[in-house]
């Protein structure tokens, strides 16, 4: 991102991070904390403070409570350069289209996110796993943020709760400070303003979202273990992993559920069925709409 871009970001983080009374920053205070006059932390905030020292940028992640992962994307959008300058090689088309495939061919379980956590695609296995009927998929399209992770795992209307029981606290938990990472470098923007405000309708999202600002005790993982009883295939143990595809248009997240044992394994078959694990397109990318 340029200057002006990484100027709006500290003033939106700025705006959305609280000091350690539990205060929203003002400029004042702020400038303050990170050695700068309040003048200074405004043209830094407009985009005409060309030069950025470390320190500086130390003292803003450490202020905006940033995890190990949310400072990697921090520091990343301080170098100046948008991710079509940093990959202008890597067309969104051909990127995404090589992930379908590679979902296709997989005998488990995947999908494909982008840095908003809305869910790009998904192969028949995981759509039979979390129980994704075309009644709801079809719900899904007529709501905001209808296909975003966040809102799926914390909506009553796709019953996330029940297929992942008790495991489901720490999974969210996770799963938040990891949106909180790949949205690091577009919270700035209008469509993350508009996301947003739709996942908090959510009161339970409303007080996770907030909460993990506030503690510092961050997970900052890019896998996760699942062993629980789904309702309807039984015990299943596997890991998330996730694979990141970076494009002219943002980055990409290949999530893949790999089993880790042979019970999990033959349940995985068999939610894929014969023939390929066709993938369904879900939200689009990388032109975002808001309904």
């Amino acid at each position: 991102m340029n200057l002006t871009e990484f100027g709006l970001l500290v003033k939106t983080l700025r705006n959305s991070s609280f000091d350690e009374y539990g205060n929203r920053w003002t400029r004042e205070n702020l400038s303050r904390a990170v050695h700068l006059s309040a003048d200074q932390l405004g043209r830094l905030e407009r985009g005409e403070r060309k030069y950025l020292d470390n320190q500086t940028l130390q003292l803003l992640a450490d202020c905006f409570n940033l995890t190990n992962l949310e400072r990697k994307e921090f520091y990343l959008a301080a170098v100046g350069l948008s991710d079509n300058e940093l990959y202008a090689r890597l067309e969104p088309d051909i990127q995404l289209n090589k992930l379908i495939s590679t979902l296709e061919s997989l005998n488990i379980p995947g999908f494909i996110i982008d840095v908003y956590a809305d869910i790009i695609a998904a192969n028949k296995a995981v759509i039979n796993l979390m129980c994704l009927t075309p009644d709801i998929i079809n719900y899904a399209r007529t709501i905001p943020a209808g296909f975003n992770l966040i809102n799926y795992i914390y909506s009553s209307s796709f019953g996330c709760k029940e297929i992942f029981g008790p495991l489901w606290r720490e999974m969210a938990t996770i799963e938040v400070l990891l949106f909180r990472r790949s949205s690091l470098r577009y919270r700035h923007t209008e469509y993350f303003s508009y996301l947003l405000k739709a996942l908090l309708k959510e009161k339970e999202f409303d007080i996770d979202w907030y909460s993990s600002h506030r503690n510092t005790d961050h997970y900052d993982l890019t896998y996760e273990r699942f062993v629980y009883d789904h309702p309807r295939y039984g015990p299943l143990n596997y890991t998330a992993t996730e694979t990141v595809v970076n494009s002219k248009k943002g980055d990409l997240y290949l999530v893949l559920y790999n089993p880790a044992d042979s019970e999990t394994e033959t349940v995985f078959s068999g939610l894929r069925g014969t023939g390929d694990n066709t993938v369904q397109k879900l939200a689009g990318w990388p032109e975002k709409s808001m309904i």
